[in-house]
């Protein structure tokens, strides 16, 4: 008996005595990051053998810890995704960085000039502010570029410890399957993989499967492909875009095969820097290029129209958005592809119908092809679009396509541009895709041809005066519409011809005109069939408000290159001269029709260049707010999670201090019995 007794005291003595360091281990650890708390779990023996302690249980919730994982990889990538954005929308709204700013400050110096065109100074301050913002632009291009530079940065870190914590896992699912093996506590081993998982956690979304057996964990990102497996862990590789080398992607290598799985990646602070990317900043550069080719290009084209100090027609007051340089750089090549190009071009047509969106066309063959606009998903087919037989050049409307027969150039045209590409011997190959970029870089490529405040084109080159005997109402003015056929007509600082129109009635009172060449003042010539280069003008109804009609080539495009307008009614007998405006220094009208571009509303995609800038950092405001409210709410959601397995898993030291008094005093008690059964047996011995 007394053995027996002496055996369940010696048992309990044990048992208790490992509880106890089960306890002060959990209040050792209150303080370890990633600690469980430990359990022992104690058996009653068979036939009253005494008690054991079979096992020391881990305290952990497997299911709450995956649910922490997933949204720890949410609220990292709401975070990233938060704090690029404001400093996105920062650069766009602030004052010291905003276009708008610049832009207003152009359209200011451009009315100061506008009051007074004569004035030198006037003039030199147009051409700064001009500069300026040519400035703010390339300034707002290389701050975008910057970032995704940053971006770029974060995403090869990014990938560098991914696979630090990769290889730790498969480190410790090793070490876990030989401590298995062995029968080894494995507690803090299991402590130590959730702690990495953790960590991996807020760098990128994964799954995992554990081995129930050993608890190695083997890890799966994006579609399931393979990150950690057993003891193995596969890299993830930062890799240059093959189409766009300012690209990173990110790419998987397992062995020798890389495989680029960019679009499979989500959460974690990787994934937010590729949302990012790709939801805003490729989607603001394209914003500010459209507006920036918008703006070049209008101002450009009606500072043509006009006619400097010295009496010449403008040049361009802007780089040309169709530079050679420019056209090449908008097209981007695959490094994977097999055909070779020997010229690719992208021509702006129409920059009132830009999208600020990137393309991807993917050959199909050597003359069928898909077109994708990025921005939205659009895809067009080439049977989507109208095939002209002719030349390339009778592609002039949108979606219209033409293959040569004898060289393969693809030209087609679509959202206000003209793509042209022609490829080397073979043609085109199946599968081989090109990045069309019309307006990425156009903030950066944009400086100011202009530097003399006398070469600003701020007057009309043509005037129409009405005849001082007038009696009508009959007010005029007249434009220049085409540059080009302008210039036919001008020769030097004179009109051939310069012409008169002249008000008559008809049989029936209707007011109609006639046009005389009045190159000999004296003697107006009526132009008629007399003149072989023109369509004789017959005695034409006056509509007030709408051009005339003047003289046309035979083909019937217009050949003066202006336009005249009267409004209000004149009389029988009126006439009204148009002429060169030789010594028009102080007029101002095209400057004023400069101005009036910052009101006009068709120049960037049915929106004036402030309001287009404007839904750009409304946009990009909203899109932050919203990022800030998802990485606000993402947070609340993981902390409630995080306090919910402390409540599970952590150590309270309340709870193990009442443990520790009661494995002590059962500690104590389990004394007693050895105790006991020592006096037993010494009483057994001293009655013998």
């Amino acid at each position: 008996m007394s053995y027996g007794l002496l055996n369940l005291g010696s048992q309990a003595l044990t048992s208790n005595q490992t509880a106890l360091n089960v306890v002060g281990q959990n209040i050792a650890n209150v303080n370890t990051d990633g600690y469980s708390r430990q359990r022992p779990e104690f058996a009653s023996r068979e036939n009253i053998g005494g008690v054991e302690v079979y096992d020391i249980a881990r305290i952990a919730d497997q299911f709450l810890n995956k649910q922490i994982w997933a949204d720890s990889s949410s609220y990292n990538s709401s975070d990233i995704y938060k704090t690029y954005a404001e400093e996105l929308d920062n650069l766009l709204a602030s004052e010291a960085t905003s276009i708008s700013t610049a832009m207003d400050n152009y359209f200011g110096a451009l009315q100061t000039a506008v009051d007074d065109p004569t004035s030198i100074p006037n003039r030199e301050l147009f051409v700064a502010e001009a500069q300026a913002l040519v400035q703010r632009l390339n300034d707002m291009d290389a701050n975008l570029s910057r970032q995704n530079e940053s971006l770029n940065g974060r995403l090869e870190s990014g990938a560098a410890e991914v696979n630090a914590v990769a290889r730790n896992l498969a480190q410790i699912n090793d070490t876990l399957r030989i401590a298995s093996a062995a029968g080894t506590e494995v507690n803090e081993l299991l402590d130590k993989r959730d702690a990495a998982l953790d960590q991996l956690a807020e760098l990128v979304n994964f799954t995992t499967i554990e081995d129930t057996g050993s608890g190695a964990m083997s890890v799966f990102i994006g579609n399931g492909e393979p990150l950690v497996i057993g003891k193995d862990a596969n890299e993830l590789v930062a890799t240059q875009d093959p189409v766009d080398a300012s690209r990173r992607n990110i790419s998987l290598r397992i062995g020798n095969n890389i495989s680029d799985i960019t679009g499979q990646i989500g959460g974690g602070g990787i994934g937010g820097l590729l949302d990012y990317r790709d939801t805003i900043l490729d989607t603001a550069r394209d914003q500010v290029g459209v507006i920036t080719l918008a703006f070049a290009d209008t101002m450009n084209q009606q500072h043509m129209q006009g006619m400097d100090l010295d009496g010449e027609l403008g040049g361009r007051l802007f780089t040309d958005i169709n530079s050679a340089s420019a056209m090449s750089n908008r097209v981007l090549s695959d490094g994977r592809n097999t055909a070779n190009i020997s010229s690719a071009l992208v021509r702006i047509e129409d920059t009132g119908e830009l999208k600020a969106s990137e393309y991807r066309l993917v050959m199909n063959s050597e003359d069928d092809f898909t077109l994708i606009r990025e921005s939205d998903g659009k895809r067009w087919d080439s049977s989507d679009f109208n095939q002209e037989m002719g030349v390339s050049s009778d592609v002039d409307a949108d979606r219209e396509f033409h293959v040569d027969a004898t060289t393969g150039e693809l030209t087609l045209r679509v959202d206000g541009f003209t793509l042209s590409m022609e490829p080397q011997s073979g043609g085109f190959a199946s599968g081989d895709q090109y990045l069309i970029q019309p307006m990425r870089t156009a903030a950066s490529d944009i400086d100011t041809v202009i530097q003399d405040g006398r070469d600003l084109a701020l007057a009309a080159p043509v005037k129409a005066e009405a005849d001082g005997g007038n009696q009508g109402t009959g007010s005029v003015s007249v434009a220049v519409t085409n540059r080009e056929n302008f210039e036919t007509i001008l020769d030097g600082s004179s009109l051939q011809p310069p012409i008169r129109i002249e008000f008559s009635e008809d049989g029936s009172g209707n007011s109609v005109y006639r046009v005389f060449d009045i190159s000999d003042p004296s003697n107006p010539v009526e132009i008629d069939l007399s003149d072989t280069g023109t369509v004789p003008i017959e005695a034409t109804p006056f509509v007030p408000g709408e051009p005339l009609a003047l003289p046309k080539n035979a083909d019937g495009s217009d050949s003066y290159g202006y336009e005249v307008i009267i409004k209000n009614q004149p009389v029988p007998g009126d006439t009204f001269d148009v002429t060169f405006n030789e010594g028009g220094v102080s007029d101002n009208r095209n400057a004023l029709a400069m101005s009036d571009l910052q009101f006009d509303k068709s120049t960037v995609d049915n929106a004036s260049y402030q309001d287009r800038y404007g839904q750009l950092i409304e946009r990009v405001g909203t899109q932050t707010a919203v990022a800030q409210i998802n990485a606000q709410a993402s947070k609340s959601v993981l902390d409630s999670n995080l306090n919910a397995r402390d409540s599970v898993s952590g150590v309270n030291l309340d709870e193990e201090a009442t443990k520790l008094i009661q494995f002590q005093q059962a500690y104590s008690a389990s004394a007693q019995l050895i105790r006991a059964s020592q006096t037993i047996f010494d009483a057994l011995i001293g009655a013998v």
